[in-house]
């Protein structure tokens, strides 16, 4: 009766929302001071031009506030007939030209009077190459008035105008219609380059309207009086089975101020013995024992044999649908079932990334098959009368490959199926290539946290996996500590809807804890601040619907 009344609670209480931050082409928090990581983040310059990137700007007195951040980038111009900088971008995004906005925040420090262009290169005809002979150019002429300090641009997209008559003069931004190739800022009065300036830009970012800010221009818009987050956590101590080891590992961390997680994470998978036959099934008795000590379990259910000898045969989605692996589902079902409590369900999670079996680029690029297995499985739970499990639809924070057919949406299994949506997000876990990687928070999750709360507003969002690696030796830049500062500081502005937190805490760099500077901002920022709910007693009320 008590867990009737907590659901009772949150379906009252959970309020639909509409995001405007729609995507952040970046924010430079990722940099260290100079011009080392130019490159091999995109950015480019022609021209007599220069860039590099900076924080001295923001050293002198600026206010330090969330969009803010501690980074810019610096571009001077010197003695010249031509130059400017750009981005190089190559999405698939869902720009809207009649209501989005494109913003940036700019810092002309000497003072002047000049125009700067703005053009932003698309994909007309879809084959993944702009040419002038093919392709649109979309530009805007942005004059720059006499003044210094920082200035927030946000225009319309609807102001901008084809500038290159050899496309098809249709704005083609969308996951479907075509990529967005390029962002380039022209610099285009002779009698300015001819001179040495120096000038700061720093957010670039589209949005739906006018970028939303709060008591400055820096500010990200406040949460709701009624948003909060709950906190949950992964840790190896799962893997030994004794799941509730997972909450006294992480809550140790933080001994004797203390913590007490809402939600308890762990996997489970067809098999682990390194076999490919499918024998491995929750613990009633484990599973019981979290919920009586005080937690809420959430599984993960991972639909492939970890420890399988390489080259071993995986399943993937026709298998599932085409009903080889019922009777596992059904006495996996059989056995949640008897469980005393609720459980979050998560299945097929991260299915628009490339390193699962049920990936959709591993299942002919249909992302609809994803959705039919998803309610593949469900239709097994309900078959088998299950009625304490919640299912959490899960995509990675962004898309790999990120191509047209891999739109996170086309793999939506339908409101009937899905309870909870969810992210996983993460700073610098590594691309296939090896290559170092680092990004804010907000830049990594904000694209499809938009997505799933402007279309699926009355579904609570949740992120099942979160984390950053340490700065390697030697690295510059951004610290894991200042990452978890922005981290929070994104889901009580812009990110509020997130209802849950849910730390992976895995291996020495990831883990919460890796330095006592990581430890201490995770303390300070989460633990400390009356936003982030612990214990299960705020679980059922908040999230339960």
């Amino acid at each position: 009766m008590k867990l009737l009344f907590y659901i009772f609670l949150l379906s009252a209480n959970f309020n639909p929302v509409k995001a405007q931050l729609k995507f952040l082409l970046e924010d430079f928090e990722g940099f260290s001071d100079g011009s080392s990581e130019i490159k091999g983040n995109g950015i480019f310059t022609f021209g007599s031009v220069k860039a590099e990137v900076d924080s001295k700007i923001f050293n002198a007195g600026a206010v330090k506030q969330s969009y803010a951040g501690t980074k810019a980038i610096k571009i001077e111009t010197y003695k010249g007939e031509f130059g400017g900088w750009g981005k190089g971008v190559s999405l698939n995004l869902e720009l809207d030209q009649n209501q989005d906005h494109i913003n940036f925040y700019i810092n002309y420090q000497d003072g002047l009077n000049s125009k700067i262009k703005i053009e932003l290169q698309e994909d007309d005809n879809n084959d993944q190459v702009y040419t002038k002979e093919m392709d649109d150019t979309w530009a805007y002429t942005l004059p720059l008035e006499s003044k210094k300090g920082w200035e927030l641009i946000s225009i319309p997209l609807s102001k901008f105008k084809d500038a290159n008559q050899a496309g098809d003069g249709i704005f083609n931004v969308g996951y479907k219609k075509g990529k967005l190739f390029t962002f380039i800022i022209t610099f285009t009065e002779k009698d300015f380059l001819a001179d040495k300036h120096t000038l700061y830009f720093d957010f670039i970012s589209f949005s739906k309207g006018k970028l939303p800010t709060g008591q400055t221009i820096f500010d990200a818009p406040p949460a709701a009086a009624d948003d909060f987050c709950t906190i949950g956590a992964w840790s190896i101590e799962g893997n030994t089975a004794n799941f509730s080891d997972i909450a006294t590992a992480f809550e140790s961390h933080f001994k004797p101020q203390g913590a007490k997680l809402g939600v308890v994470h762990f996997f489970q998978s067809f098999a682990v013995d390194g076999g490919n036959q499918q024998n491995h099934y929750p613990s009633i008795e484990r599973i019981n024992k979290v919920i009586k000590d005080g937690y809420v379990p959430m599984i993960t259910l991972e639909d492939h044999f970890v420890n399988a000898k390489p080259g071993a045969k995986q399943p993937n989605l026709y298998s599932i649908v085409d009903g080889h692996f019922d009777s596992f589902f059904g006495y996996w079902a059989h056995q949640i079932k008897e469980v005393k409590g609720t459980v979050l369900v998560r299945i097929l999670h991260e299915f628009n990334g490339d390193w699962y079996p049920w990936c959709t680029v591993k299942n002919d690029k249909d992302p609809a098959l994803v959705a039919k297995a998803f309610r593949y499985i469900i239709n097994i739970f309900r078959e088998n009368k299950v009625t304490n499990v919640k299912f959490v639809w899960c995509p990675n924070s962004m898309s790999v490959p990120q191509e047209s057919w891999n739109y996170i949406m086309d793999a939506y299994p339908g409101n009937d199926y899905v309870d909870f949506v969810a992210l996983d997000i993460y700073n610098g876990a590594g691309d296939s290539k090896g290559a170092t990687l680092w990004r804010s928070f907000r830049k990594e999750g904000i694209e499809n946290y938009f997505i799933l709360t402007q279309q699926l507003p009355t579904k609570p969002l949740i992120i099942c996996e979160t984390a950053s690696r340490e700065r390697k030796p030697g690295e510059a830049g951004q610290t894991k500590a200042e990452w978890i500062k922005e981290m929070t500081d994104a889901i009580k502005t812009d990110m509020s809807k997130i209802r849950l937190l849910t730390w992976f805490d895995e291996k020495q760099t990831f883990k919460v804890n890796s330095s006592l500077e990581s430890k201490n901002a995770y303390q300070n920022c989460v633990l400390k601040d009356a936003f982030f709910k612990q214990g299960t007693a705020n679980v059922f009320p908040l999230i339960y619907k």
